[in-house]
């Protein structure tokens, strides 16, 4: 979805009573992770979200970033000028891929871009965030006052950011959609997040602070990345394969692959 519709949308009422119904959310099973043979881990978290309103299940991929890294993947590379997050992860063939930032109207990627330390869009100065790993460490700045360290590997600009240092910022939008993030716990792991079904970004933070034991992946920092329609997850895992899919195509995709692939 591009920058332009996303800004199209008005906040419906539905929208506004989930801000409100988020304020006291049901309770959630414990959080439980599943370990790949690659070192990636998996959780399922499935949200209620009160009688008149369908659960939410959340995909959770959580990376060990002495073991995976990330790396931008732009439809070009395959020779395209829109793919799959199936398509990415093929052509890196990566262990898992989901959908990247904003793009305008020419498919053209909306803020910064950096894969392998090499970047592939510019910087963008608005109220975005820029998620960066660095020195095998994973940060979330402001884009106003992002620095890019000398040993940064990868970032990625969007926004709003969802977590800052565990707590919630004040957010202007209340619509309900599909939402994917990338965020990092405590313990520096990175941890990326895409919705099979639609949320409020309230609740959406609201659910990825909350710790293991009550249904969260406990995450300190997180961004919102490119959502709606372009929302998508292809990890073929294996307990099974796990896929969000959209019947749309985005032009940047994120690729989790292995730093030391057998």
């Amino acid at each position: 979805m591009t920058l332009h519709t996303r800004r199209s949308l008005l906040a419906s009422s539905l929208g506004l009573a989930a801000l409100a119904a988020c304020r006291h959310p049901p309770l959630m099973q414990p959080l439980h992770w599943q370990r790949e043979p690659s070192g990636l881990e998996y959780a399922r978290s499935e949200v209620p979200l009160g009688a008149d309103r369908a659960s939410v299940v959340i995909h959770l991929l959580r990376l060990d970033l002495h073991r995976h890294e990330l790396r931008v993947v732009l439809a070009a590379d395959l020779g395209k000028k829109l793919a799959t997050a199936e398509e990415f992860r093929v052509q890196q063939k990566g262990l898992a891929a989901i959908n990247a930032g904003y793009f305008d109207p020419e498919y053209r990627p909306l803020g910064l871009l950096v894969s392998g330390g090499r970047e592939l869009a510019h910087l963008r100065l608005v109220d975005h965030g820029v998620f960066a790993i660095a020195g095998g460490r994973a940060q979330l700045d402001h884009a106003r006052t992002f620095h890019a360290p000398p040993d940064l590997e990868f970032a990625i600009e969007c926004g709003p950011r969802l977590l800052v240092a565990g707590e919630r910022p004040r957010f202007r939008r209340a619509d309900l959609a599909r939402r994917v993030a990338i965020g990092h716990d405590s313990l520096g792991r990175v941890v990326l997040a895409v919705t099979e079904g639609v949320m409020g970004v309230e609740e959406f933070a609201r659910v990825l602070a909350l710790s293991e034991p009550v249904g969260g992946p406990g995450l300190r920092d997180a961004l919102n990345l490119d959502g709606g329609s372009s929302a998508m997850l292809a990890a073929p895992l294996a307990s099974g394969s796990v896929q969000v899919t959209t019947a749309v195509e985005v032009p940047v995709g994120l690729v989790v692959v292995s730093r030391n692939p057998l």
